[in-house]
Formats: C-alpha cells, structure tokens, sequence
C-alpha cells in the first residue's frame, strides 16, 4: 500500500495536483485555472470567462465539497498574486 504525507483535500488547492479538477460542473482542471491567471486573468468573473469553470450548476451534486468551486479559484488566484 502507498500512502500519502500529504493526503488531497479537495477545499485546499494546494494539496492538489495540476491535474486534479476545479471545477467538476465543467470539468476544469487545476493547471487550466492557473494559466488563465497567469495570462491575465486576476478575478472569478475573468476566470468564468476564460475558462467556463464556475459557470456550472451542479456543484452540490458533483463537486466532493458539495458547494462551488469560486472558493477554490480564489485561493488559486490569490497564490499565483502572492508570487509575484
């Protein structure tokens, strides 16, 4: 068995991997969202734009949170700020 030191935890972006989702309404992953930032991107409502993540409506069926992923795309937006 594997296990892991940093086990996910799908409300903290960081234990995430590049490829793990976002968004689960529209099926956008974590590096999709922080292209888009890095291109330019600095608010949810040019995230929703770029990349159509949170623009889905079933986030309390779908998403393993069971809420929408604006919270996690703020962190991301936040941490990719921070290092610049």
């Amino acid at each position: 068995m594997k296990f892991s030191l940093n086990p996910k935890k799908y409300d903290d972006v960081t234990t995430l991997s590049d490829n793990d989702l976002i968004c689960y309404c529209c099926d956008v992953d974590k590096q999709t969202i922080l292209k888009a930032i890095q291109n330019g991107s600095q608010t949810l409502k040019e995230i929703k734009a770029t990349t159509t993540a949170c623009t889905g409506d079933e986030c309390a069926i779908v998403n393993p949170n069971k809420r929408c992923c604006s919270k996690e795309i703020r962190q991301l937006i936040e941490l990719v700020d921070g290092k610049n």
